[in-house]
């Protein structure tokens, strides 16, 4: 089957950023290898689905249609449900991934339960027809249990019927798409990043999506990561989980977006608690290992009754390591500076297994430390950014979890943008924490090694002093890159 006539290369160019346009055509051939390489029948299928759309259907309701018969393009369609640099028309087409209404019946619910645990009346579980929410791999189901001591209950997230070889099916598709695009760089004109490599890391970690018994791992974890946070709720697990399904604490309130808050002051509060909880939390951890929630779209951020935050769906998650979290350190205090010798070096030591391209890695660095000189704060957002340009055109590797918690940022970035919260910023509130924590390690710094980073904000004495006396010289470092601007100018117009 030929899907070039489906995928029209100027429409998907006019949905992206005018940086990114030339993007499309890797887009359709990524997308014309993934379908090609489906079974006939469900190719037949989706192609079903696609004839009953008006045959004026703009590609934007095409590609929201596409996204609902395939769990990874359903996933990767909530990654850009927020991603407010794509058109707003295919934005509005791709939210309604993030909380489906049920297709899965209550029959085929019924004859999986039944498989996993046997009669349902021998544990004392009543279901609560009908499902209240379908993903990408599983349908929830309300439930009530005989004793149940839960306010409202709890749910069953049970994994979909052949949902398992569907995307173990898709995701080796994925593999194939990789293989494509590193065989034709040169033609589509895109970076050379062993695209191959890179999807078998977002292959295992998608793989975790099917494997419940390791998000009920995640959410025991998840709750002693937040137990000392009033404000987040994260769902108990309860008894009656199998790999095929987790049973948890039903929690109720709106999606996130949904809100009901009226006064900008309170819209603000809530854009700061779902900074603060999701990523100064694993920021600025003390563990050396800190836990963030992979997949934080709108549908799975809960603004609860009671005020507070709830986070669902653990499925998916990463982990900050103590060098991931010193580079990201490193990377400001280079900034603070404009040191792009020092962001440099931090840089390749962060990649991993191969080296990147040393003459533009230092142009994208002065690039970004540009826009400090105009003005923008050195924070988490700008490290990201710098991270982005970085792989795409220096061929800088990162691993998986930092992968991830660039997704992170992004998707954080545009539920934060719709809450209505005005002139809110992200990298203010980081600040903010940043203090908080600097504030509460003041005392303990005085008994401190010089060199030691054990404390939240993972700097030690020795950066502060270093980038203290560094003030001077960066200060000249700002002059002379100015200097050196106003020339290239005056070159460029004399030319």
């Amino acid at each position: 089957m030929s899907w070039d006539v489906l995928i029209d290369e100027p429409s998907l160019a006019a949905l992206l950023p005018a940086d990114y346009a030339h993007f499309a055509r890797p887009v359709k051939e990524g997308l014309v290898v993934f379908l090609s390489g489906l079974p006939t029948a469900i190719q037949q299928q989706i192609l079903a689905e696609q004839a009953t759309l008006p045959a004026a259907a703009s590609v934007s309701e095409r590609l929201g249609v596409l996204a609902r018969a395939c769990p990874v393009l359903h996933k990767l369609g909530q990654v850009l449900a927020r991603d407010g640099r794509l058109a707003a028309e295919l934005r509005d087409q791709l939210r309604p991934l993030e909380s489906l209404p049920p297709q899965v019946t209550l029959e085929s619910i019924e004859a999986i339960l039944a498989r996993e645990f046997g009669p349902l009346e021998r544990r004392g579980i009543t279901l609560l027809a009908p499902a209240i929410a379908e993903a990408s791999v599983a349908v929830v189901i309300p439930f009530w249990e005989a004793g149940n001591r839960l306010p409202h209950g709890g749910v069953l997230k049970i994994l979909k019927p052949g949902i398992q070889e569907r995307l173990e099916l898709e995701l080796e598709l994925l593999g194939r798409v990789g293989t494509h695009f590193d065989e034709r760089c040169e033609e589509l004109s895109i970076p050379q990043l062993d695209y191959r490599d890179t999807f078998e890391q977002v292959r295992i970690k998608l793989h975790c999506e099917i494997q419940l018994d390791q998000e009920q791992r995640h959410l025991r974890e998840a709750a002693a990561f937040y137990a000392e946070d009033v404000d987040v709720q994260i769902p108990a697990v309860l008894d009656h989980c199998t790999p095929r399904v987790t049973a948890m604490e039903r929690i109720v309130g709106e999606k996130i977006t949904d809100h009901r808050l009226d006064a900008v002051a309170d819209k603000r509060q809530l854009a700061a608690l779902v900074t603060r909880a999701l990523l100064a939390e694993p920021v600025f951890s003390r563990a050396s290992r800190a836990m963030f929630h992979s997949d934080p779209h709108a549908g799975n951020l809960l603004y609860t009754h009671d005020g507070r935050l709830a986070i669902l769906d653990w499925s998916l998650v990463g982990h900050l390591g103590e060098a991931e979290r010193i580079a990201l350190g490193q990377i400001v205090l280079g900034a603070v500076t404009l040191d792009a010798e020092r962001i440099v070096a931090v840089l390749e030591e962060l990649g991993e297994r191969r080296q990147a391209n040393r003459p533009v890695l230092h142009r994208i660095v002065d690039d970004w430390l540009r826009r400090i000189r105009r003005g923008q704060v050195p924070g988490l957002t700008w490290v990201v950014g710098l991270l982005d340009e970085a792989t795409h055109s220096a061929q800088l590797r990162v691993g998986a979890d930092m992968m991830l918690f660039r997704r992170s940022l992004l998707m954080l970035e545009g539920v934060v943008g719709e809450l209505g919260a005005g002139e809110f910023r992200i990298e203010d509130v980081l600040l903010g924490e940043f203090v908080r924590h600097f504030g509460r390690e003041w005392v303990g710094r005085w008994f401190s090694l010089p060199t030691s980073r054990a404390c939240a904000t993972r700097l030690s004495n020795a950066d502060l002093a270093e980038t203290l006396l560094g003030l001077p010289l960066a200060a000249a470092r700002f002059w002379q890159a100015e200097w050196l601007d106003v020339l290239r100018k005056h070159k460029s117009a004399m030319c």
